[in-house]
């Protein structure tokens, strides 16, 4: 199974980095140990994401501001969305929509993590295209 990083810019994730590295100032943690943590909360909520209900979501953007693809991620933003899933239509479109997607059947992105290859850098940076911040 295919491990991503994209949820350590969540709240949880944020909140999970920001504690590790509190006890690894304090030296109450070793780095290595860290790591592992965060390596396997990148499994964990990737394997719990899976496990979700799959609905289609349907949507129309009036524009699309800007799209990219960087190491088997792709990112697009968009403006002025409406969504529609088959049980349901959103009363109001969605002002700015950002979606990142990466393809989960990949390991080799798991594999450079774990032995801290190139693409860990990679992975941090799609890490944290994933908040919901207004500079984008």
């Amino acid at each position: 199974m295919s491990s991503y990083a994209l949820y350590r810019g969540t709240t949880l994730g944020q909140a999970l980095e920001q504690t590790l590295s509190d006890m690894d100032d304090e030296g109450l943690l070793p780095k290595s140990l860290v790591n592992k943590i965060l390596f396997q909360f990148d499994k964990s909520m990737n394997k719990q994401i899976s496990r979700l209900p799959k609905e289609k979501v349907q949507f129309c953007a009036t524009q699309l501001v800007t799209y990219r693809y960087c190491d088997n991620v792709w990112t697009f933003i968009l403006n002025n969305v409406t969504l529609r899933d088959s049980q349901r239509s959103f009363d109001e479109p969605v002002d700015k929509l950002k979606i990142v997607a990466c393809d989960g059947r990949q390991t080799n992105l798991l594999q450079a993590m774990s032995q801290g290859g190139p693409s860990k850098k990679a992975a941090r940076g799609a890490a944290a295209d994933v908040d919901d911040d207004e500079s984008d």
